[in-house]
């Protein structure tokens, strides 16, 4: 039972390797906004990374993060509420 256990993870592991080799580097595409709410940006810039040169097209970069931003513009002042406002109603709760 603990050989074929062995030779299961041994199987896992190597296929991870396998993937690890062929998987491409991350694309980085960071904030530009002036405000950080819970590890994410208020902004990110539109402008097309050369990283992602012939996978995927520039039109359709510039929409999807356009679309990301526009989400962004519409909740993050609530998500700002409830960080300024919430959190200290919530301990004020606790304490009582």
């Amino acid at each position: 039972y603990e050989e074929e256990e062995e030779e299961e993870e041994d199987e896992d592991r190597a296929a991870e390797e396998q993937l690890l080799k062929y998987a491409p580097d991350p694309v980085v595409v960071r904030g530009s906004g002036h405000v950080t709410v819970f590890g994410l940006s208020n902004k990110f810039e539109s402008e097309f990374p050369s990283a992602l040169t012939g996978k995927v097209a520039p039109e359709e970069f510039k929409a999807s993060i356009n679309r990301v931003n526009s989400c962004l513009r519409k909740t993050l002042p609530v998500n700002v509420r409830w960080l300024l406002c919430g959190c200290p109603l919530l301990l004020l709760h606790i304490r009582l």
